[in-house]
């Protein structure tokens, strides 16, 4: 029996030249999407899962988090409906806990079981509906969602299409996301090396994500050094712009 397309699907794109791309993990581009895929489960299932906080209070990530999450910046109030794609161990849901309004439905997923665990372990919030999902694969309805936090997960995608195209479908029109990727820089191929995951270059995801429904309003930043450094990956607040349904999909969950 051949391979389904998903087993033999690999990265389209272009590999980086030069000292980036030597520094670049090769894994996602070489791999399978369906044994990449379960690669990373298991690795947020094991050890490097563990180490997620311990590296975000490292390299401030844990206390820059509430710098993007909050009324000044990307602002969840008066949203009814949030969810947190990928949600690791929860560093960006409990700013959301802050600020969302009480009688928000706050949703959060991961394909990794032990990254599901670590989050309720850390927020110990019974606001938060937990589930184990795919971003490749939503479970969700059409327009479900009022406002969607997506950080660090798009690089685990060797081809960013079909994880751009169901956060577009599950947000309303006028629906918000907070996206965060990374970078192609120095610091991104090293992440990429640590991580085993791809990088992004910042003016053709921004195409990208305007072709498939998501147009960039703003950029953001953990700082204003990282502003000027051009440090800290890519962040951006987006907005859906229309309404396409990919043929044949069929959610879950409705409304």
């Amino acid at each position: 029996m051949s391979a389904s397309v998903e087993d033999r699907e690999v990265s389209n794109d272009v590999p980086r030249k030069g000292l980036l791309g030597m520094l670049e993990s090769s894994r996602p581009r070489r791999q399978p999407f369906a044994e990449y895929r379960r690669f990373v489960q298991r690795h947020y299932d094991g050890m490097a899962g563990m180490l997620t906080r311990f590296t975000g209070w490292v390299t401030g990530h844990e206390t820059l988090a509430g710098r993007l999450i909050r009324p000044q910046a990307f602002d969840v109030r008066g949203c009814k409906r949030i969810l947190d794609a990928g949600c690791g161990n929860g560093r960006y849901t409990r700013f959301v806990l802050r600020y969302a309004d009480p009688d928000a439905l706050i949703t959060a997923f991961d394909i990794s079981h032990g990254m599901l665990r670590r989050a309720q372990t850390r927020l110990k919030s019974d606001r938060v509906t937990y589930i184990s999902a795919d971003l490749t694969r939503l479970p969700y309805a059409d327009a479900f969602f009022d406002a969607v936090i997506c950080g660090w997960v798009l690089e685990h995608l060797p081809d960013p299409r079909p994880g751009l195209t169901e956060l577009a479908r599950v947000l309303r029109p006028g629906g918000k996301l907070l996206l965060l990727v990374t970078e192609d820089t120095f610091t991104g191929s090293m992440c990429s090396r640590m991580w085993h995951c791809r990088t992004y270059n910042r003016p053709e995801l921004q195409r990208l994500c305007l072709e498939l429904g998501l147009r960039w309003v703003r950029p953001l930043w953990f700082s204003p050094l990282h502003a000027r450094l051009h440090l800290g990956g890519i962040i951006g607040e987006l907005r859906r712009v229309t309404a396409a349904r990919p043929p044949g999909h069929q959610p879950l969950f409705t409304k």
